[in-house]
């Protein structure tokens, strides 16, 4: 059963720091890097693997994601929905969980089998018929790949351009 979520569930946007994170900040249509989504009182998100993590699909804490030596900035945009909505978006996430959908490090958006963290949010609204995607789909190139179309946590943030939901961990 699934906690009451008030019919809101919530994109929660990182502005991360490390390698990754300035990787994706030079394509990203703002400071975004990292983006998850809480529902039901669960956070859900995808990361990649690290030395201490598994990576790919998982629930996660608040407090980790906002955590000062991951992020600089951190913002949310509330999603409203009707009834069967939020409880079909925490059982949708919470299967990926289930079926250990691990991170996809390659960017491959036709591939469902890995999902990378703005795929994974873009696709969990696409399971209740919320399309987050208000303008063309970024591009990138990747080497011994080629040119594939992406969602960047900025991507997701067009349908709602007012943004005022943020505070600053650090300067």
């Amino acid at each position: 059963m699934v906690r009451e979520c008030g019919l809101t569930a919530y994109i929660l946007l990182r502005e991360g720091l490390g390698v990754e994170a300035r990787l994706v900040r030079l394509k990203n249509r703002g400071p975004w890097t990292h983006v998850g989504v809480l529902v039901g009182g669960a956070l859900f998100e995808s990361i990649p693997s690290t030395e201490r993590t598994r990576g790919g699909v998982h629930m996660g804490r608040l407090d980790d994601f906002c955590a000062p030596e991951r992020a600089v900035k951190v913002g949310y945009i509330p999603i409203g929905l009707v009834e069967p909505q939020c409880e079909n978006l925490f059982h949708w996430c919470h299967k990926q969980v289930k079926l250990r959908i691990p991170f996809d490090d390659s960017y491959d958006l036709q591939d469902d089998r890995a999902l990378y963290c703005s795929e994974f949010v873009y696709k969990a609204f696409l399971q209740i018929q919320i399309d987050l995607i208000s303008a063309e789909l970024s591009t990138l190139s990747i080497p011994l790949v080629g040119v594939r179309k992406v969602v960047f946590p900025g991507d997701l943030i067009g349908m709602k351009p007012v943004f005022n939901n943020i505070f600053t961990l650090r300067s």
